[in-house]
């Protein structure tokens, strides 16, 4: 970010007092990202065989979303969004279109750090997210976006202009206002959980969204998952039939109950959701999340390298930290987890989360921890970015 993060949490605290949960508005907030800095998450989004598993979106002015964009989308011969941009108008006749892609900030773990520095400021301000947010990226030219209007009343969204221009029809629920927002590069346009809304994209424009869960139900979809795997490990409920015997069996009055297989499934699924495992995995998960500020999916852990005693480690993340039974905790960092166990692993993250660098030999003598379990920590720690070396790291 341009702003220093004393400077953002500023910006994100006068933005919630003056907006959150009010009126949909547009508001001059910069990023300090353009489109150079997405344009490679966009386009490998895009490449094959990524394109349908990334919630790829392609539309024209004139022909609507389209099912195959094929050569219309980035390619090799698109080395910056200048240069695809020319190419479409050559190949369009200047004919307007606009590309969306979902989930593409973990390919590229510099522009998810970026883009989770920009929100945690508000997160800080307003909470923290419990589920997992959606990211947007999509550039356009005089177009309209293909859902009309899209329905998302159950989330709030922030949508940063990093350049060009567009306008945004919105619809809130229950009421029969209607809002159309202009912005321009440099400008977030905000609104609260309630609104339909409709993109126009106009000249040029590139945009980065962040859509956030904002009412209670969408957990239902996140536990029932979660559930539902636990029950497919369950080898007698995995294996079982799901076809009754011919005649169905009756109860000695002749009445018929409930389908056996179904009442297995729903004993088996009250049995899980009353037991610890569920709410510890829970609770893990939104460790991982809170490091991630929702971001998820989040980028892959860098390869592994070998540590030794002579090396000098300082802290490079946030490392979120929440108890998880006597003696032991779970640390998060970048959207993943680590389980660790005894006081020597709480005196590592003291000093390294003091803001200096430490010698992997000086860590040793201050926690009192072996080398034999300082290094596997310390390595556990460098895989999900926790820590850097200090003479820099080669492997990303």
């Amino acid at each position: 970010m341009n702003a220093t993060e004393p400077d953002l949490s500023a910006r994100w605290k006068r933005f919630a007092e003056a907006h959150w949960g009010r009126e949909p508005a547009a508001v001059p907030f910069a990023t300090g990202l353009g489109p150079e800095q997405v344009y490679g998450a966009v386009a490998a989004s895009c490449a094959p065989p990524a394109e349908d598993a990334a919630g790829v979106r392609f539309a024209t002015a004139a022909q609507g979303r389209l099912r195959d964009a094929g050569v219309l989308l980035p390619g090799l011969d698109d080395p910056g969004p200048d240069a695809y941009r020319d190419r479409l108008a050559r190949q369009l006749d200047d004919s307007g279109w606009m590309l969306s892609v979902r989930q593409p900030l973990w390919r590229d773990f510099g522009l998810w750090t970026r883009v989770r520095e920009l929100v945690s400021g508000l997160w800080r301000a307003v909470g923290w997210p419990t589920l997992p947010v959606t990211a947007e990226l999509a550039l356009g030219e005089h177009c309209t976006g293909p859902d009309a209007p899209a329905p998302r009343p159950g989330s709030f969204a922030l949508t940063w202009v990093l350049a060009g221009t567009m306008t945004i029809r919105l619809w809130p629920e229950h009421t029969g206002t209607e809002y159309q927002l202009a912005a321009g590069t440099g400008d977030l346009v905000y609104w609260p959980a309630g609104c339909r809304h409709l993109d126009h994209y106009l000249d040029r424009c590139t945009t980065l969204r962040i859509v956030v869960p904002a009412r209670r139900a969408a957990a239902l979809t996140h536990v029932r998952g979660l559930l539902a795997d636990r029950m497919q490990e369950d080898r007698v409920y995995a294996g079982a039939t799901g076809v009754l015997p011919f005649p169905p069996p009756a109860d000695p009055d002749g009445e018929i109950g409930a389908a056996e297989p179904v009442a297995a499934a729903a004993r088996l699924f009250a049995g899980l959701a009353a037991g610890p495992g569920p709410a510890r995995e829970l609770r893990v998960a939104w460790a991982a999340r809170r490091s991630a500020a929702g971001l998820e999916p989040v980028p892959p852990p860098r390869p592994a390298v070998p540590l030794d005693p002579g090396l000098r480690v300082r802290a490079s993340a946030e490392l979120f930290r929440t108890p998880d039974g006597p003696g032991r905790a779970v640390w998060a960092a970048n959207g993943h987890t680590l389980v660790v166990e005894g006081a020597g692993a709480e005196r590592v993250r003291n000093r390294l989360w003091s803001g200096r660098a430490f010698a992997i030999r000086e860590l040793g003598r201050a926690s009192r921890m072996p080398a034999k379990a300082l290094i596997p920590l310390l390595s556990d720690l460098h895989h999900i970015r926790a820590i850097e070396l200090v003479d820099g790291d080669a492997a990303e």
